[in-house]
C-alpha cells in the first residue's frame, strides 16, 4: 500500500516536472518568435504594431478574404465540384415590377450621354483599386484612426461580405439586366446570343477607342452574379468602417456607384439594396455578436491578456 503511494507520488512529480518544462519551452519559443519578428521589423524599418494583438488574431482577419479569393478565382471548378447550377434565375425584372411597379434601371438610363457614361465609369474603375488599397490605408493611418482595429475590421468584414456574395452567386446565380435584355433563345430554350458583359460600358470603350471594360469583364469568372451587388457592398463597407476622407464623401461614393450600377445596366435596384443589407447585417453581427478584435476601456487588449483567455 505504502509502495503504491510512493509510485503515485513519483508519477505525479514527473508529470508536474514535465508540465513545467513544456511550459518553459513554449514560453521561450514564443518569446524568441516575438523578439525575432520585432528585430526583423526594425531591420526592415517597419513599425512593429501587431504586438497588441496575438499573431493568430491578426491572421484571423485575413481568413475571409482568402476564402473569398479561393471561391472567386476558381468559380468554375466549384460549380463543377458542387454540382451548382450554371443556369441563371432570370426573374429579377418581374420581381421588381411587383415590388416597385417599374424597373428603376430603365428609368435612370433612359437618357445617356458620353459625359454620363464617363462619370459612371469612374467609380467602377476605382472599385477595383479600393479592395486592394483600403486595408493598407487603414494600416498606414492606424495612429490617426486610433488603433490597428480599422485595418483588421476592413479585412474581416469586407472579406465576409465578399464571401457571402460570391456564395450566393454560386448557389443562386442571377441574370443582370444586360443579359435579360439581350439574350436570344431558340424554340427549345437554348441560348443563341447574349451581349458582352461590360454592358453599358461598351459605350465608354467605343468613345475612347480602347477595350478597357471589355478586357476586364471578359476575364471575370462570374457571369451571372447580379445579386447582391458587390460594387455597392464594398464602398458601403468603407462607409461603415470609417471613410478615408469623410463620411459625407463616403456616402456620396456609395450613392454614385449605386447610380452607376443601374445606369450601366449591370445591376437591378434590388441588387443594390441587397448589397446595402448584406453589409449592414455583417457589421451588426461584428459589433453586437462577435468582435474578434475587441478592446477594453478604449485600449487594445494586451497580448498576455488575450493569451491567458485562450484567444
Amino acid at each position: 500500500m505504502h509502495h503504491d503511494h510512493d509510485k503515485t507520488a513519483k508519477r505525479q512529480k514527473i508529470t508536474e516536472s514535465w508540465d513545467t518544462f513544456a511550459t518553459s519551452v513554449r514560453d521561450l519559443a514564443e518569446a524568441e518568435w516575438y523578439y525575432s519578428k520585432s528585430q526583423l521589423c526594425q531591420l526592415l524599418k517597419l513599425p512593429y504594431v501587431i504586438e497588441d494583438y496575438p499573431t493568430k488574431v491578426v491572421w484571423l482577419a485575413f481568413l475571409p478574404p482568402i476564402f473569398y479569393l479561393a471561391i472567386f478565382n476558381f468559380f468554375a471548378f466549384w460549380q463543377w465540384f458542387l454540382g451548382a447550377s450554371t443556369e441563371p434565375w432570370i426573374h429579377l425584372p418581374s420581381l421588381e415590377i411587383k415590388l416597385y411597379g417599374c424597373n428603376p434601371h430603365q428609368i435612370i438610363s433612359r437618357y445617356t450621354s458620353p459625359f454620363l457614361d464617363t462619370i459612371a465609369a469612374i467609380p467602377y474603375l476605382v472599385h477595383f483599386l479600393l479592395v486592394l488599397l483600403y486595408p493598407p490605408y487603414c494600416y498606414i493611418n492606424r495612429k490617426r484612426l486610433g488603433s490597428l482595429e480599422p485595418a483588421l475590421k476592413s479585412l474581416w468584414c469586407g472579406g465576409i461580405v465578399c464571401s457571402l456574395s460570391v456564395l450566393t452567386q454560386l448557389f443562386f446565380p442571377t441574370a443582370p439586366p444586360w443579359f435579360n435584355e439581350s439574350a436570344v433563345y431558340d424554340a427549345d430554350g437554348k441560348l443563341l446570343y447574349m451581349a458582352y458583359n461590360e454592358a453599358g460600358f461598351q459605350r465608354v470603350d467605343a468613345q475612347y477607342g480602347y477595350q478597357l471594360f471589355h478586357e476586364m469583364y471578359s476575364k471575370s469568372p462570374i457571369t451571372f452574379g447580379s445579386f447582391p451587388s458587390l460594387h455597392v457592398a464594398f464602398p458601403t463597407v468603407i462607409l461603415m468602417n470609417g471613410s478615408w476622407i469623410s463620411w459625407k464623401f463616403g456616402l456620396f461614393h456609395v450613392c454614385l456607384i449605386s447610380w452607376a450600377a443601374l445606369y450601366s445596366h449591370h445591376h437591378y435596384l434590388i441588387d443594390v439594396i441587397g448589397g446595402f443589407m448584406l453589409t449592414f447585417f455583417t457589421y451588426q453581427i461584428y459589433h453586437k455578436v462577435w468582435n474578434p478584435f475587441r478592446k477594453i476601456g478604449g485600449m487594445c487588449e494586451s497580448r498576455t491578456e488575450l493569451l491567458s483567455e485562450g484567444v
